[in-house]
């Protein structure tokens, strides 16, 4: 009995830890399947939340396409906003290259139209001033316009005429008295330069041709023919010629034939020396002493087609000659008026006229209150009551140098003339 009371006991006891047993497994077990449920649920979280985010991520990419379709990207936009930049760079480039362009167009133009302009426009004022002065104080020689290339007032500028401006200066001369126009070395020598004919070294022979066109005269290159010259010099032609070493230079030299007499003696203005000028020389002997030239050289005929103009030019020199002389010859009146009233008598040259038969000097005095004077002749012939301007009128003017005060032969004291 107790036996079998263990027994139950212990079958009892068995099967409540078997029970027991039983229950931990079946706890242990739901406990797994509630850690596989929450696992699976964890997973199908984390599945949704991947999802989510994958599709999230999808979403932002393809919104990211978008907005990179949309908008360019930072380095895009930089590549773009340089590239602008150079554009706009290259742009104002261009701007400023056609505007430099166009300003020296209109420079050029500018230019052009200023070596058109009157030289009292390039030229400084004080040769204007010069030149004004010269006009009135013009020199002729057989009847041509006389320049001399080493006047001050055919110097105050660079281009070096004194040195170099034979070429221009010989044009002057022939341009002036055949035009009628007062041109000047520093005209002829400006629109040389301007054409390339002139530098400081000299002026080119084709030069000479060009001048005579640009002021429509004619231009026939004569070269060193003799007879040509010859021929050119009796119609009263000037011939510009460019000399070698003889009489009137050692080197190069031009001057211009302005004359001939019937003994082939020439005269001529040569723009470098008023001495050389007042000489004649053989016509044989200045052909001779040419330089070789081109251009027809070194011997041009200039000429005007145009007979009216050179009447013209005649006729106005003849009235300026004749203005000169009569201021001159005022002049001379009062001067010698003012020495005869101090009792002074004058020793003055006569040409051939009314009061001599042939040129001489003759002593002048006794002025009256009517401007009446005695004259006595080289024979010692006295004429009384001649009219001062009279004897004004015939006094040889050629002959005269400077004033009628270094003249007087006979001290006021000594009134008698015939001692």
């Amino acid at each position: 009995m107790r036996k079998t009371r263990k027994t139950a006991a212990v079958l009892a006891l068995y099967a409540v830890l078997m029970l027991g047993s039983a229950s931990v497994v079946s706890a242990d077990q739901a406990g797994d399947k509630t850690f596989a449920r929450e696992q699976a649920s964890e997973q199908t979280d984390t599945s949704k939340d991947n999802s989510a985010q994958t599709t999230e991520a999808s979403t932002t990419e393809t919104t990211t396409e978008k907005t990179t379709e949309a908008k360019p990207t930072t380095e895009q936009k930089d590549k773009t906003d340089t590239s602008h930049k150079k554009t706009v760079t290259s742009s104002k480039k261009e701007r400023k290259t056609t505007e430099k362009q166009k300003k020296a167009t209109n420079k050029r133009k500018k230019d052009k139209k200023d070596k058109k302009k009157d030289t009292k426009q390039i030229i400084p004022k004080v040769y204007n001033d010069h030149s004004i002065e010269m006009k009135g104080k013009k020199e002729t020689i057989e009847g041509f316009i006389y320049f001399n290339q080493a006047d001050a007032a055919w110097n105050d500028n660079g281009y070096q005429i004194h040195s170099s401006g034979c070429g221009p200066t010989a044009m002057a001369v022939c341009i002036s008295s055949l035009t009628g126009k007062w041109v000047t070395p520093v005209d002829t020598t400006i629109w040389a330069y301007n054409h390339g004919y002139y530098t400081s070294a000299g002026a080119s022979h084709e030069m000479v041709p060009a001048l005579a066109r640009q002021y429509k005269l004619s231009c026939n290159g004569l070269g060193t023919d003799i007879n040509k010259i010859r021929s050119a010099l009796k119609k009263k032609h000037p011939v510009v010629s460019l000399m070698g070493p003889g009489y009137f230079t050692k080197k190069g030299h031009f001057i211009v034939l302005v004359a001939i007499d019937d003994n082939d003696q020439v005269t001529v203005a040569d723009v470098g020396s008023r001495e050389r000028t007042q000489y004649k020389y053989p016509l044989k002997d200045v052909v001779a002493q040419t330089k070789s030239a081109s251009a027809g050289g070194p011997c041009w005929e200039i000429y005007s087609k145009d007979k009216k103009v050179k009447k013209t030019n005649n006729t106005k020199a003849k009235t300026i000659q004749a203005k000169k002389e009569f201021k001159d010859t005022s002049k001379m009146y009062a001067e010698i008026k003012a020495v005869l009233q101090k009792n002074y008598h004058l020793t003055v040259p006569l040409k051939k006229g009314t009061l001599v038969n042939k040129d001489q000097f003759v002593t002048v005095s006794s002025l009256t209150i009517n401007d009446k004077v005695t004259v006595m002749d080289v024979s010692k012939k006295l004429t009384t009551d001649v009219d001062l301007q009279k004897v004004v009128s015939e006094i040889k003017t050629d002959a005269v140098k400077g004033s009628f005060w270094n003249t007087v032969t006979i001290e006021p004291n000594k009134t008698n003339v015939t001692e």
